[in-house]
């Protein structure tokens, strides 16, 4: 989340070459200059959308994917946003809800040619949520399987923290801490995949944190699809390097812990 955890030119230049190229041509097809193309909330919804579909029609892969939402997030028009999704009336919905039993809640929504789904729907589309974390709870820590997902901090501050998922050994999670940022607000971002920073940990450290966030599920036929697995980093042993061997525990217990 933030360019402190856009660590793109770790992973070589060539993918992000790739999809720096298509955004440019996306940009110039729609008869934006390059240096143009961010400066409507229409462009920047339209450019979310087809990077969605390029990665559900595998035009493009889940890490070039990451990289295209880390450079198309970092340049949100924020208030437009914010006006589209109707903000304020749908943080108010959200705030009024009960939220002691489960600190987190999240609210489907459209937006632009996006259409409002599930998250039972198939990869030919981005879901598109806003969450609500109430102040000291967590988007837990867990990792996925077939599946991407972005988040955006629209409102308030997060302690975020992403891992690199290195295996499973038995009924635990082995994990390589890669970004621990503190206080992270609005417009900063983070991005996941199964193949880099699968595993991410959202903690509300203000009462207005609220998350713009979407994802692609089902990507891969030969992939078993997980929505969470949750692990128990209060409970992880550590291997060194800044890795831990943490349980995989259930979604009540993860509740209770986070």
């Amino acid at each position: 989340m933030s360019a402190a955890l856009n660590r793109r030119a770790m992973f070589g230049l060539s993918g992000h070459a790739m999809v720096t190229g298509w955004l440019a041509m996306h940009a110039s097809r729609m008869g934006y200059a390059a240096d143009e193309r961010e400066r409507t909330i229409e462009d920047w919804v339209e450019q979310l959308d087809a990077l969605s579909q390029q990665l559900s029609s595998k035009k493009i892969s889940a890490l070039q994917w990451q990289d295209a939402i880390d450079k198309l997030f970092a340049d949100v028009p924020m208030e437009s946003l914010l006006k589209l999704i109707d903000f304020r009336k749908l943080a108010d919905r959200l705030t009024a809800l009960d939220l002691s039993e489960r600190g987190e809640v999240f609210q489907d929504i459209s937006v632009g040619p996006i259409a409002k789904t599930t998250s039972e729907a198939y990869a030919t589309s981005a879901i598109v949520k806003v969450a609500h974390i109430k102040k000291g709870r967590s988007i837990p820590p867990h990792g996925h399987g077939s599946m991407t997902s972005a988040f955006l901090c629209i409102s308030g501050e997060f302690d975020v923290r992403l891992y690199d998922r290195l295996g499973d050994v038995g009924n635990d999670m082995i994990v390589r801490q890669t970004a621990d940022q503190k206080n992270a607000g609005p417009g900063t971002w983070s991005s996941i995949s199964d193949y880099r920073d699968n595993v991410h940990w959202l903690t509300a450290t203000s009462d207005d944190c609220f998350l713009f966030t979407c994802k692609l599920i089902r990507l891969e036929p030969d992939r078993e699809f997980h929505g969470r697995e949750n692990i128990n980093l209060f409970a992880a042993k550590q291997l060194g390097n800044s890795t831990w061997r943490a349980p995989i525990i259930t979604g009540k217990e993860s509740a209770e812990l986070y």
